[in-house]
C-alpha cells in the first residue's frame, strides 16, 4: 500500500542524522549554490538573453530567492551541526518541505560526483580499489537519499530544468564532449566495481543467478536488479520442497513451518530448541521480506553491493539446509 507523502509544512520534530551525512548535505547545498551562481553569470554575460529579464520580471519570478533560500538552510544546518561538537549524530527538527529540498540537492550533487568518477575511470592506470571504495560510499548515499528514513516518502523538489541534452557543437572540428560531463539529470556511473564480493558457494545460485547478475551489470539494467534477488529466492524455495518432499503447492511459510518447526522438525538443525526456533525464523522473517517483496511488486534500481549482499545470505541459508539433520520418523 502507497504511503501519502506529508505536506510541506509537516513537521518532523526529531531526526537523527549521521554527522557525515550533515556534512555531505552542507556540500551538496555549496554545489547548487555554485549551479545558480554560473546561470547568473551566463546570463549576466550574454546581452542577448539579458535584456529579456527586467528587473519587474525578476520580482515576479523571484529570481534570486533560490540562491538567499539556499545559503539560509545552509547557515541553520551549519549552526544545528556546531551545536552538537564532534558527537557521532546530529538530531535535528525540520519541516517536510526542507526534508524534499536536502533530498533533491544531495541527489544533484550525487550526479555531479558520478560524473566526476566516471572521469576518472576513464583515465589509464587508475586502480580498482579507488574506483571500488568510490563506488560503495555512492551506492551508501544513493540508497540514504532515495529510499532511507524520512526522505522514502518525499518526492525532491525540482531544481533543473528538464529541457533534453545539450546541442552538439556546431564547429566540425570541435574536440567532442566527454560523456562524463553531459546533463547532471541523466548522469549515471557504469558497473560499480565490486571488490572482494561475497563468494557464491551454491553452484545453482552461481550458475542461475551471478550470470543473470553480471548480464543487468553490463548494460546498465541496474532497475532489473531486483529479478536476480527473485531467482534466488525461488531456488531457496525449491531446495525446501526438494529437502521436505513437499510438492503440494505449499507456500514459503508453510515450507518453512514444515521443515523447522520445533515439534516435529523435518530438518533438525540444532538439539538446543531455542537455537532450532531461531532457524525457523531466520527463513520466515528471509521469505516474509526479501523473497515477498520481488515477488510482489518492482522494487527499482536495487544497489548492486545489496544484491550481492542477499546472494550470499542465501547461500549461507541453502548452506543451512544442505547440513540440517533430515528427521526421519517425520510425518
Amino acid at each position: 500500500m502507497e504511503i501519502a507523502e506529508n505536506h510541506d509544512g509537516h513537521v518532523y520534530n526529531w531526526i537523527m542524522f549521521e554527522r557525515e551525512t550533515v556534512a555531505f548535505v552542507l556540500r551538496a547545498i555549496d554545489f547548487y549554490v555554485s549551479l545558480l551562481g554560473d546561470e547568473s553569470r551566463e546570463l549576466a554575460e550574454d546581452p542577448d538573453l539579458a535584456c529579456l529579464i527586467t528587473q519587474d520580471t525578476r520580482r515576479e519570478l523571484g529570481l534570486g530567492r533560490d540562491k538567499e533560500r539556499a545559503n539560509r538552510l545552509k547557515q541553520w544546518i551549519q549552526e544545528q551541526l556546531d551545536k552538537h561538537d564532534d558527537s557521532y549524530h546530529v538530531d535535528i527538527s525540520m519541516s517536510h518541505g526542507t526534508v524534499r529540498f536536502i533530498k533533491a540537492v544531495s541527489l544533484l550533487y550525487l550526479a555531479k560526483l558520478k560524473t566526476k568518477r566516471n572521469k576518472l575511470a576513464s583515465r589509464p592506470n587508475v586502480t580498482a580499489s579507488t574506483l571500488s571504495a568510490l563506488d560503495r560510499e555512492i551506492s551508501r548515499k544513493e540508497e540514504l537519499f532515495a529510499s532511507a528514513g524520512v526522505f522514502k516518502n518525499a518526492t525532491p523538489v525540482p531544481l533543473l530544468a528538464q529541457y533534453g541534452v545539450a546541442p552538439e557543437p556546431e564547429v566540425a572540428d570541435a574536440p567532442p564532449q566527454n560523456s562524463a560531463e553531459g546533463s547532471l539529470l541523466t548522469a549515471s556511473r557504469p558497473r560499480p566495481v565490486l571488490i572482494g564480493s561475497i563468494e557464491i558457494l551454491d553452484h545453482e545460485l552461481r550458475t542461475r543467478c551471478l550470470d543473470l547478475f553480471n548480464q543487468f551489470q553490463e548494460s546498465g539494467q541496474s532497475d532489473r536488479n531486483d529479478t536476480v534477488v527473485a531467482e534466488a529466492s525461488r531456488i531457496l524455495e525449491n531446495r525446501l520442497r526438494a529437502v521436505t518432499g513437499c510438492n503440494d503447492g505449499s507456500t514459503g511459510k508453510q515450507l518453512v513451518t514444515l521443515a523447522f518447526n520445533g515439534q516435529k522438525p523435518r530438518l533438525r538443525v540444532s538439539s538446543v530448541p531455542s537455537e532450532q526456533e531461531a532457524v525457523q525464523l531466520l527463513f520466515l522473517g528471509t521469505f516474509g521480506f526479501i523473497r515477498n517483496q520481488v515477488q510482489h511488486k518492482l522494487l527499482g534500481s536495487l544497489p548492486a553491493e545489496r544484491v550481492l549482499q542477499v546472494l550470499g545470505w542465501i547461500d549461507y541459508l541453502v548452506s543451512v539446509i544442505e547440513q540440517a539433520e533430515r528427521v526421519a520418523d517425520a510425518p
